[in-house]
């Protein structure tokens, strides 16, 4: 037994290690071009999303020099030009061009490589279409609040907060469910999350919040910033139950193996893609 436990913890602590040692050299990449902000943030922002969009086309089994895929990721940076060209644009119509694109490639697709298709050869094709689609919106819209939020007074204070909050949070969810998980939190969509991880990993986001307020002096209220703050670490925990759910249903544990000890880039966006958001939009009504 005390065999058995001594193991867990020198794996619990092997893991923890590998993640500190990888978060110690993305980090200063990921301040600097948060802090530098500009067309640099942008193009960080659209490479994270379109290797993330490459990472989901492999899980769907859909050929990386598919035109599905060309066109899925020329998608996701169009949109994401599109709002760094000017925060206050509306995204109907890179979306609707995006859409259009995706749809036009598919059937191109159908066209060139099923001259006397039968339904069961177009199967797979309709599927990458629609999933390239699906994983579109999923990175893009979302992705684009990184961008706007960044573009906001006090942007780039705002950009740090959610990031280093929704990360403390991770870590402190992972962290926690290691070393004082019981109770599993979804055993369907995630059988290693546990109710005592996503404690503390609102605990953890809580008061990474309320610190990083306070070290950034933010241009906010109390109150407000306590409801963020209690919302915040919710919603970015959902974003990575939902990622979770993709892949318990493909039957995959990481998106890749890109990030030792993280998985891959869509393992590491998945809580602020649903966290920026609500900086976005918390942006809006206090401001």
């Amino acid at each position: 037994m005390a065999t058995s436990a001594s193991r867990r913890e020198r794996l619990i602590a092997g893991g923890l290690g590998l993640r500190l040692a990888s978060a110690a050299v993305g980090m200063p990449i990921i301040i600097a071009a948060i802090l530098v902000g500009g067309p640099l943030f942008a193009a960080l922002i659209a490479l994270s999303l379109a290797i993330a969009l490459g990472e989901i086309a492999v899980i769907v089994k859909l050929d990386l020099r598919s035109p599905l895929f060309i066109v899925g990721v020329a998608a996701v940076g169009a949109i994401i030009g599109v709002i760094a060209s000017d925060a206050n644009i509306p995204l109907l119509w890179p979306i609707l061009a995006s859409a259009l694109g995706i749809t036009g490639a598919a059937t191109l697709s159908a066209i060139r490589s099923v001259p006397d298709p039968e339904p069961a050869q177009l199967k797979p094709i309709l599927i990458g279409g629609l999933a390239m689609l699906a994983a579109t919106a999923y990175l893009a819209i979302p992705g684009t609040t990184f961008v706007a939020v960044r573009a906001s007074h006090q942007g780039a204070d705002w950009v740090l907060l959610a990031v280093l909050a929704i990360m403390s949070a991770d870590a402190a969810a992972y962290a926690g469910g290691r070393l004082l998980g019981r109770h599993q939190l979804a055993p369907s969509v995630s059988p290693n999350k546990t109710l005592e991880g996503a404690l503390f990993g609102w605990l953890g986001g809580f008061g990474a919040t309320i610190a990083l307020d306070q070290i950034l002096n933010l241009d906010v209220e109390i109150w407000p910033l306590v409801l963020l703050a209690l919302v915040l670490p919710v919603i970015s925990q959902l974003g990575d139950l939902v990622e979770s759910l993709f892949k318990r249903a493909m039957d995959v544990k990481d998106s890749s193996n890109l990030i030792p000890g993280h998985g891959g880039v869509l393992d590491r966006l998945d809580s602020l893609l649903f966290g920026l958001p609500v900086v976005y939009f918390f942006l809006q009504w206090t401001t």
